[in-house]
């Protein structure tokens, strides 16, 4: 369901999401901390207090998942997750946003932390212990991620329906849901264990590493540059790594600015003077949209730079991105669509 869905509240009416989220944290500062406090870590407790809490969260979204774990800065976390759906995880930030502060009891995510030790991860079906030490994966590098096999002796006991969220719970357990979601790319379960293949630990260090490549000393992404051929001729393209829209939850809506430009090359291509013009344009976007969007790549060939941005719907950046367009020297224009899954630049992730 679409985050700006509306849901019935107990009389039949209409609720907006953020009134869902007000709601929660309403009953939470009220009365569900205290009794979550007393059963966490003892197991899924039935009746009221656990329809409490998952009724509170299917309001807010249809498709949000919950758990509980131990905080690495509170006895207790409380975690509210998209678990994957893209549409979800800008309702699941707001939900983070409007908490309280952490404090000695509880403290909140909106995705599933790396645990940290590899004795800690596993996943228990029933009687079934996919314990996380028996794990053994075979990396591919694939562009800016990594492609998994994974194999553990009891996934063949696992049913085809449970399987894959299995290995997927795996690995948000060893590197964190949001690292999982921008770095690994096809997961696949294996039958037999990996030729060359190594324990979850050294799947942390190969995304690690891979992580600190396309990472600034400042901790900004850094951009990989491409060049192709097209009907227009040649094309030069940029994009930053990751391009991934978990990084950024709440920058849902897509636009592309299509400018033209005059100072070129015979083959299409800008100029210096016309690169120079183009960099002011694509600077003039960033300070525009401010924390609520970015700039993530971009492509050009035959006269016209298209540059992709993503902004959170729910702010002015749209507006500010269609403004800076109106002052372009030359023809520009806006296009813009909902787009919390960032598809409209995958071709551009590597």
């Amino acid at each position: 369901m679409a985050i700006f869905g509306r849901r019935k509240n107990d009389t039949g009416a209409d609720v907006p999401p953020d009134q869902a989220v007000v709601a929660f944290w309403e009953w939470w500062n009220r009365e569900g901390a205290h009794q979550w406090a007393q059963v966490a870590g003892q197991g899924i407790p039935d009746g009221e207090v656990l329809d409490g809490l998952r009724s509170r969260v299917e309001a807010m979204g249809d498709g949000l998942m919950w758990e509980t774990a131990a905080g690495s800065e509170s006895v207790h976390q409380l975690i509210v997750t998209a678990e994957g759906n893209p549409e979800l995880r800008a309702t699941a930030r707001r939900w983070l946003l409007a908490a309280p502060e952490t404090d000695p009891i509880w403290s909140y995510g909106d995705s599933r932390p790396a645990r940290g030790a590899i004795e800690d991860i596993g996943v228990v079906l029933g009687d079934l212990n996919i314990d996380g030490a028996q794990a053994q994966v075979g990396v591919r590098r694939s562009g800016s991620r990594v492609d998994v096999t994974l194999y553990h002796p009891g996934l063949a006991e696992v049913s085809a329906d449970d399987r894959a969220l299995t290995l997927f719970v795996l690995l948000d357990q060893t590197l964190g849901e949001k690292q999982t979601e921008t770095w690994i790319g096809e997961l696949t379960p294996s039958e037999v264990p990996p030729l060359d293949g190594f324990g979850l630990s050294g799947l942390r260090a190969v995304v690690r590493d891979l992580a600190a490549e396309f990472t600034s000393p400042d901790g900004e992404p850094l951009w990989a540059q491409f060049s192709g051929e097209s009907p227009l001729g040649p094309v030069t393209a940029a994009a930053q790594i990751p391009l991934a829209a978990a990084q950024w939850p709440l920058l849902d809506r897509y636009a592309r600015v299509e400018a033209q430009y005059s100072d070129q090359e015979p083959n299409g291509l800008p100029n210096a003077k016309g690169q120079a013009t183009l960099e002011r344009l694509q600077g003039d976007l960033d300070e525009a949209v401010g924390e609520q969007g970015r700039v993530v790549g971009h492509e050009t060939t035959g006269g016209l730079r298209a540059l992709h941005v993503y902004v959170d719907s729910r702010s002015g950046a749209l507006a500010a991105v269609r403004e800076v367009a109106k002052r372009w020297d030359g023809k520009a224009r806006v296009t813009d669509e909902y787009d919390p899954g960032w598809s409209a630049v995958q071709h551009l992730r590597g």
